[in-house]
């Protein structure tokens, strides 16, 4: 396109940015000039292979199919502003440290069972958090394969979409675990506050290092971040609160696959952004 055709489009203090990859429709190539003002996106304008404006009905189609594929990867650029990468870091802190917690010598009949969840729920946190990182460096891997090949080809939506699934099911485990044993960490600090002195030196020190990484300024920050976007996972979807955590788990599982599959984006959210 020329830039003439770009300058008329472009308004004061906006940024102009291409996309570095074009989207097939019909066996038309199109390419995409996004425009952003203070950080958000403006405006959006398509041109088709012959660098002309597309029509509206083209330009919404392709504008559809660009919500579709970051609907696919929307979670993890939350997730990612919010906690900053910290959670795997949290991962290897939590490995170096949990051993204590499968100690059931040390915290007697009562306080057991809050041991056994939390220990549970770290578990599942750690598992979890390494499928994440593994389809994270997937996602980046996805991301540079099309910015060279320059389109998004059929095999990618494949791709995007399964990742998309497998990364929400491992952050969706992982936050209800957290949430449902919020206060076993809080239990736990106490019981250790409570019974120190009694215990040998060696389980003191091993104790006070995971009490000192599941605190409120460590894991437990972490932790309350990822929760805090429970309802952006479950959003559109219907899950009971009431049932087990490995049956909200699956149902979460059966509920985002079907929804992310039949994902149809709402032009009328962007349509105003549309220029032609």
């Amino acid at each position: 396109m020329t830039d003439k055709l770009l300058k008329q489009h472009k308004r004061l203090l906006e940024q102009q940015h291409k996309l570095p990859y074009t989207i097939n429709l019909d066996g038309e190539t199109f390419t995409i000039i996004l425009y952003t003002k203070l950080s958000k996106v403006s405006g959006v304008t398509v041109f088709n292979s012959n660098d002309e404006p597309a029509t509206i009905k083209e330009a919404e189609a392709v504008v559809n199919c660009i919500q579709k594929y970051n609907f696919y990867f929307e979670y993890l650029g939350k997730r990612a502003h919010v906690v900053k990468e910290r959670d795997s870091i949290i991962a290897e802190k939590i490995e170096q440290t949990q051993l204590i917690l499968n100690d059931n010598t040390i915290f007697g009949e009562q306080m057991q069972p809050t041991i056994d969840e939390l220990n549970l729920a770290m578990e599942v946190y750690k598992q979890q958090q390494r499928k994440m990182d593994i389809y994270q460096d997937d996602i980046t891997l996805l991301n540079e394969k099309i910015k060279m090949q320059g389109e998004i080809l059929e095999e990618d939506w494949l791709s995007a979409e399964n990742l998309s699934v497998a990364f929400a099911k491992a952050a969706y485990a992982q936050t209800i675990y957290l949430e449902a044993t919020r206060k076993n960490r809080k239990q736990l600090a106490k019981w250790f506050h409570l019974h120190q002195k009694s215990l040998p030196t060696d389980k003191q020190k091993a104790l006070s290092k995971i009490i000192a990484v599941l605190s409120d300024t460590n894991a437990g920050l972490v932790f309350d971040q990822i929760i805090s976007l429970r309802p952006f996972l479950e959003e559109g979807l219907m899950i009971d609160h009431e049932q087990s955590l490995t049956q909200q788990a699956a149902e979460f599982n059966k509920e985002f696959e079907t929804h992310c599959r039949f994902f149809k984006p709402n032009i009328n959210k962007v349509k105003n952004l549309i220029r032609q």
